[in-house]
């Protein structure tokens, strides 16, 4: 043990010190701080990054209490795997009236239904009976075993599949049949971010990088006052548990969201089944996209556009994007189970590492 002995010190020491120690405050004022939030949410992880302004006096336990309470909210809204959620009220709802909802509710479901009918039904929320079918639903494993399903079942499910029997307007939305039931996992996470990164520019911050569960959004610029770089990672089949990096972008006031069928699938007779299903056929994506990242002004755009990519696939699905104002994209296109390549529309800023 070492003791520390206590002696009197005069009011002239005392003086000293407290100049020497303003001295060290302000020569650690002149490097940027950044707050780093963690947590979970929506079955995934939240990572928070935020330089505050110099003279925020705003206390980081606060924030992170308003962040958690803005998931919260999101995830009671928007979960399939809560009995309470709103969707899951919403999906037992199995009626033609009318059924009042959140405004945010509302708002990611039309948001929703706009890429449906843009992208004529390669997005599509209304896919949850094909879900269960191939063992994709919330709850399931994920496998079927040597079940394949038969074609008689495939076309049965999507009889009660398609965004064009859902209507919605501010304060309600309506089924047109009333076994319609949806589900917004591909583009709930992306809103969550765009709430996250809306309460953030509330308080004044103004250079933030916010994700969740690899979905991106920033403001401004980091530490070392440059763009926020973001990685892209390889899919690799065989490091499920792992994620090996090779593409970074600089993503400035953007969002960035990626899907892939890589971390979600399984195999039947050495053929990959991804929980990416076409709803237009009712069967799983193969079109050979890998990976989809999509770059977007808000994060729950790019979190839809990703997955509608990934059933488009690459031809089609790049020369919807160049047509989009203010969207990129860069595919990983597999070539066999362990070559790649890739192709990225016009403006996409990447680079290999």
């Amino acid at each position: 043990m070492i003791l520390f002995q206590v002696n009197r010190i005069s009011t002239k020491n005392t003086s000293s010190i407290i100049f020497i120690l303003l001295l060290w405050c302000i020569s650690c004022s002149n490097q940027p701080s950044q707050i780093e939030l963690s947590g979970f949410t929506m079955g995934t992880t939240y990572n928070i990054k935020i330089i505050p302004e110099k003279d925020s006096i705003l206390s980081t336990k606060l924030i992170k209490q308003n962040i958690d309470s803005v998931l919260i909210s999101v995830n009671y809204q928007m979960s399939t795997y809560l009995f309470d959620s709103e969707i899951t009220q919403f999906n037992n709802h199995e009626s033609t009236t009318s059924f009042t909802v959140s405004n945010d509710f509302s708002l990611v479901v039309e948001r929703a239904l706009h890429w449906s009918k843009l992208t004529d039904g390669a997005f599509d929320i209304t896919i949850v009976p094909l879900l269960y079918l191939w063992g994709f639903g919330p709850g399931q494993a994920s496998e079927l075993g040597d079940i394949f399903p038969e074609e008689h079942a495939v076309q049965k499910r999507r009889t009660h599949v398609g965004y064009e029997k859902l209507t919605t307007n501010k304060y309600y939305l309506q089924k047109k049949d009333p076994f319609i039931k949806i589900d917004l996992n591909a583009i709930a996470k992306g809103f969550g971010v765009d709430a996250v990164y809306s309460f953030l520019e509330s308080i004044g911050m103004n250079n933030i990088m916010v994700e969740i569960g690899g979905e991106v959004r920033t403001k401004g610029e980091n530490r070392k006052n440059e763009p926020w770089m973001i990685a892209v990672e390889t899919p690799d089949l065989e490091s499920a548990g792992s994620k090996t990096i090779s593409w970074a972008l600089p993503l400035e006031s953007k969002a960035m969201a990626t899907s892939g069928d890589y971390r979600n699938y399984y195999e039947i007779d050495g053929i990959r089944y991804s929980h990416e299903i076409d709803p237009r056929t009712g069967y799983p994506a193969q079109t050979g996209v890998a990976s989809a990242t999509v770059v977007a002004t808000n994060c729950m755009d790019a979190d839809a556009l990703a997955t509608a990519l990934i059933i488009m696939g690459p031809e089609s699905g790049l020369q919807f994007i160049e047509k989009l104002d203010g969207v990129e994209a860069f595919l990983i296109l597999r070539e066999g189970n362990d070559n790649y390549r890739t192709i990225k529309s016009s403006g996409m800023k990447i680079s290999a590492l």
